[in-house]
């Protein structure tokens, strides 16, 4: 069965170490648009973070972004939402009140919007965060948005103590959030059974697709739910060991020399 969709992750897949484009990924996925293939991206970042990259494309694409709790159609078409589920508000506010207590940097997403508190070590992280994805941050009191439904919260950490605070909230949340480790210092806070491999057949039924015929690209845990509900799902070769067993199929590049235009020539333009 032909592939006529591709969903790439960014970080880690996409974009290289510097969090450019290899020029080869721009290529072929131009080449694959071009013969009319949807291409989509499949981010936990906000679309606003990720039109950037749209742009460097030069492609409109429908958008899986949280982490998969939004898709959103192409410009063309408006940007409509076509999923959307946000985080529970009895569990952001429970996130918000560890996150102060303990003076960790918390990232709320609200409205496409990025919000956090900047004191002490969190103004570190807050410029680690920008210079990895462009963001830019609303400085305010995170208590304000009490009773609001976030479309997800990130904790930000060193890798030890992410890893620590990984384990507590799995148990302490249990099945009231979806809790996954994502780049290194990250972990991300969605609703229960949000993820990208969920929000992928929302996206293939506004395309007028089957799953059978997506092409999911990815490399960190959060891609493993979208690799296995797509037809065909490639792990970049720096993808970490859970992801390359998930996979169909591993390349041989990385995400630092186009690791993702050799996943399209092959399986899509048939080179």
């Amino acid at each position: 069965m032909p592939i006529r969709l591709i969903a790439i992750d960014l970080d880690g897949t996409l974009l290289d170490d510097n969090s450019d484009i290899p020029p080869e990924n721009i290529v072929a996925l131009r080449q694959a648009h071009a013969a009319g293939v949807t291409v989509a991206i499949a981010s936990g970042r906000m679309p606003p973070l990720i039109d950037p990259i749209q742009d460097r494309l030069a492609i409109d694409m429908p958008l899986i972004a949280y982490n998969g709790s939004r898709v959103v159609g192409t410009r063309a078409e408006g940007r409509p939402i076509i999923y959307d589920r946000p985080l529970a508000p009895d569990v952001a506010a429970f996130i918000v009140d560890f996150s102060k207590r303990e003076g960790h940097l918390l990232n709320y997403f609200l409205d496409d919007r990025l919000y956090g508190e900047a004191d002490g070590e969190r103004s570190r992280w807050m410029a680690y965060y920008v210079a990895r994805t462009g963001a830019e941050y609303t400085i305010t009191d995170l208590a304000r948005f009490d009773g609001r439904a976030p479309n997800k919260v990130i904790l930000i950490a060193e890798t030890p103590v992410r890893d620590r605070l990984y384990e507590y909230f799995c148990k302490e949340l249990g099945a009231r959030a979806e809790v996954v480790k994502t780049v290194p210092e990250f972990i991300e806070f969605m609703d229960p059974g949000v993820n990208k491999g969920v929000a992928l057949p929302m996206l293939a039924q506004h395309c007028g697709v089957s799953t059978q015929e997506i092409l999911a690209i990815g490399d960190q845990d959060n891609d493993i739910a979208m690799l296995e509900a797509a037809g065909i799902g490639i792990a970049v070769a720096n993808a970490n060991d859970n992801v390359k067993e998930a996979a169909n199929n591993v390349t041989r590049r990385s995400n630092n020399d186009g690791g993702v235009a050799e996943a399209v020539r092959k399986i899509v333009l048939n080179e």
